[in-house]
């Protein structure tokens, strides 16, 4: 009874992954999701227009999984970016990177693109939910809001039940908001 136990504990905790970059099935045309996020915002872009670049968070999980979406041009952390606006000799127009008025210096001296961010919702010391926020740099307004509650103690956090279904929202976005995108 105790092999069996440990068997299955070992099966359930195993089910679900954390961080693992995962390519789109191709028969759903999504991620492996357990379920849905919520969209807090969706609003009707033209993707098609502002795909050559998206600036991310700086991970590796992050960047595999819109990578793997296969839709925007090209992917770049903050750091990059600076790199890119220092090369490109524009220090005295974009001094820093490191808050919005510079990010929205950035997409109107260097390149026009989106910006993807990460942010926790806390309640006390704890991360209570997890959006993803899509936001035109141009104006600062946020365009795409896909939310997910982090459920420590049921469900766990996990890609199925937080990153993938925030990830799959991104996804029906694109497609509702590109001609390009298959």
């Amino acid at each position: 009874m105790k092999k069996l136990f440990i068997l299955c504990a070992v099966a359930f905790l195993s089910a679900c992954s954390v961080f693992k970059v995962v390519p789109i099935d191709p028969k759903t045309g999504y991620y492996p999701a357990k379920t849905e996020a919520q969209v807090v915002l969706s609003k009707p872009t033209d993707l098609d227009k502002r795909k050559s670049l998206l600036l991310i968070a700086d991970h590796d999980f992050v960047r595999g999984q819109i990578s793997n979406m296969h839709y925007f041009d090209e992917l770049m952390t903050l750091s990059e970016l600076e790199t890119k606006i220092v090369k490109a000799q524009l220090t005295d127009k974009i001094p820093s990177v490191n808050d919005k008025i510079g990010i929205n210096n950035a997409a109107k001296y260097y390149k026009d693109f989106l910006w993807f961010r990460v942010e926790f919702k806390k309640e006390g010391y704890t991360n209570k939910s997890v959006k993803f926020i899509l936001t035109d740099p141009q104006n600062m307004e946020d365009i795409f809001i896909t939310e997910t509650e982090l459920d420590y103690q049921w469900k766990g956090v996990n890609d199925q039940y937080n990153w993938y279904p925030m990830f799959n929202a991104m996804l029906k976005y694109i497609r509702e908001n590109s001609k390009s995108y298959k």
